[in-house]
């Protein structure tokens, strides 16, 4: 099928917004809505508990979110009040999140691996009501909290396999059942038809790097003013397309995207584990999927490792058709044309199809990233091989910014940039943005609020970066390079300012590591924290006759040190002479949420690791 050119530029998109925004009001409003338009075609897809793969029809979908919202009804929830989810990815998550925004009330997203009390500051900090829990895990760790909890009332598990007791929980099918048998329609069509656009919709917290998360304040409005935009970009989309949800509901990224495909009817399956993602993919075979570079960097990482005991005549014809689809992908990123000729065909027929098959990406239309800096010569392998993975940008308090689709990425750059979304470069080289989308500000915290925005109403980022403007496809296109994070530059005692994800970045596919940590602030070289990839570093030595008893033996081991110094001086020999790592210590425990060190969404907590494992750094810097 040839795709038309879209010519955004010629679009009123404000006019063509408010009509939008008139037809179909409230993002529970509109999915209701659908519910009907897309009757008898799939939905949502998943593993039930006999692991299973099962299909959820729109109507039933709908049907299930009419029974919420009544059942929450009777329950005296009013508009305004919080309800929580803490949950993995799974039909039930949106089944009760647009539950509880048809009654106008405000869904909160807990992460799923959120422990009993992050889970409990955001339930006392939003003041929710109602909780919504997955696991027995989660289960219980909301028990735990609503034993001596003002706020918290109710908890609801979506389990029927979950263990409850006490008059404060109830299962989820159970309040289906009570919903689908009240006669309450016009309380409920009341407070679906008076929703309002500028109403909340959610309270999003953010990762808490830094000290306690924030609570990014959504309405109606702002969420389909990301919506919008952002799916007028994939007029190609059916009914039979399937998009992957691998990255929690809890992050704006997936829950938006999501809710985006959903209003195409297009279906939604969901992985509630990502280390579930190959078989998951092989199944599913995904038109669209949003993730973080990490799943793909591995990817990257395996193939190339499994590469090294292949045949001779293999490993040739693979470099072979690797070469000559980057050359192609180039030329068709430069002149418009290309991955068309005959060594091309040829290489795809040979290589490229048996990997994607093996990937389950054979129907891949777009998959974003984003969430971390991608490397571009990953990006471009993958593109090479016929897997359209584009870099996306966009923040909790201001989502999305940049949604790539057809041809249009760009790697080492997100976007490119959504209509209705301003961006500019203040002088000191701050990305700042200004749209629709944008939060109303921070829960409870003006003074948090007010410090976000400039004096002239710009949404700052704390990104550095730069823009670019191609000509593409009949429209003038913004694409967005992130050089640096203002609160994670490191800045050295000799006064250099180095990007840690800089560095990082270039181990991200490497199999011998797992995780790796930059450390310099203050110091007169840069020097590393690194957790060893202990599975593969034991068949390393399995095959090299290197005994061991202990992981602790193992990481003061000569020969691994002289190993991983190896990897890490040819993994960074591109660098600056004062960005290259000059010591390192191997850690033996692996950086955790649990532990402190990790956010929900896996980002480093660079002042607790450092804090942490102050004296495996300061011994790094002794004479």
């Amino acid at each position: 099928m040839e795709l038309q050119p879209l010519y955004e530029s010629r679009r009123d998109w404000q006019k063509d917004f408010d009509s939008y925004l008139k037809e179909n009001r409230t993002l529970a409003y509109m999915m209701l809505k659908k519910s009907g338009e897309f009757k008898g075609k799939t939905a949502l897809i998943q593993k039930n508990s006999n692991n299973e793969w099962e299909s959820i029809s729109w109507d039933v979908f709908g049907e299930k979110i009419t029974a919420v919202a009544k059942a929450l009804i009777d329950l005296k929830l009013q508009p305004g009040e919080m309800c929580a989810i803490f949950s993995q990815n799974r039909a039930e998550w949106a089944i009760s999140d647009l539950g509880i925004l048809a009654t106008r009330a405000v869904s909160v997203p807990i992460y799923a691996t959120n422990s009993k009390e992050e889970a409990e500051y955001i339930i006392n900090d939003a003041e929710v009501k109602i909780l919504f829990t997955g696991d027995q895990g989660q289960y219980d760790k909301a028990k735990a909290i609503i034993t001596s909890n003002s706020h918290l009332k109710l908890i609801v598990a979506f389990d029927k396999e979950t263990k409850i007791t006490g008059n404060d929980s109830i299962y989820l099918d159970d309040l289906i059942d009570k919903g689908r048998k009240l006669t309450n329609n016009e309380e409920f069509n009341s407070r679906l038809d008076n929703v309002n656009p500028d109403d909340m919709l959610t309270l999003i917290y953010t990762s808490g790097t830094t000290g306690n998360p924030k609570g990014a304040i959504h309405t109606h409005r702002s969420f389909m003013n990301g919506i919008y935009p952002s799916y007028m970009r994939f007029p190609e989309a059916t009914t039979d397309f399937v998009s992957l949800a691998i990255l929690p509901l809890s992050h704006v990224f997936e829950r938006m995207w999501s809710y985006g495909c959903m209003s195409y009817g297009i279906q939604i399956a969901y992985c509630p584990d990502p280390k579930q993602f190959i078989d998951v993919m092989a199944h599913v075979k995904p038109h669209f999927m949003t993730s973080v570079p990490r799943i793909w960097e591995k990817v990257y990482g395996t193939i190339h490792e499994g590469l090294k005991t292949a045949p001779s005549i293999k490993r040739k014809l693979f470099n072979w058709a690797t070469k000559v689809g980057i050359k192609e992908y180039r030329k068709k990123i430069a002149t418009g044309k290309g991955q068309t000729g005959f060594k091309y065909k040829l290489a795809d027929k040979l290589i490229f199809s048996a990997v994607r098959a093996k990937l389950g990406t054979e129907r891949c239309n777009v998959y974003h990233i984003g969430g971390a800096a991608f490397a571009p010569e990953i990006n471009e392998f993958f593109q090479a091989f016929g897997i359209n993975i584009i870099q996306g940008f966009g923040l909790t308090e201001f989502f999305p910014v940049c949604v790539g689709y057809r041809d249009t990425g760009k790697p080492a750059y997100c976007g490119p940039v959504i209509p209705m979304c301003s961006v500019r470069i203040s002088d000191e080289g701050e990305i700042q943005l200004k749209g629709g989308m944008c939060m109303s500000g921070y829960h409870k915290k003006p003074d948090e609020t007010k410090a976000c925005f400039t004096d002239d109403g710009w949404f700052k980022t704390q990104d550095v970066g730069e823009l670019i403007v191609e000509e593409k496809h009949g429209d003038q296109l913004t694409f967005i390079r992130i050089t640096d994070r203002i609160k994670d530059l490191i800045i050295t005692a000799g006064g250099k300012n180095i990007s840690p994800q800089q560095i990082e970045v270039l181990l991200g596919d490497e199999l011998f590591v797992e995780q790796f940590v930059t450390i310099g602030e203050g110091r007169k070289f840069i020097s590393a924290l690194v957790v060893p990839n202990f599975v593969i570093l034991d068949e390393y030595c399995q095959k090299n006759g290197i005994t061991y008893s202990s992981k602790e033996e193992l990481v003061k081991n000569p020969q691994i040190i002289k190993l991983y110094e190896d990897i890490i001086a040819r993994r960074t020999e591109s660098l600056g002479r004062v960005e290259q790592v000059k010591k390192f210590t191997l850690l033996t425990n692996e950086l955790t949420q649990e532990g402190g060190e990790l956010t929900p969404t896996m980002k480093l907590k660079r002042k607790a690791i450092n804090e942490k494992y102050k004296l495996n750094i300061e011994t790094m810097y002794e004479e």
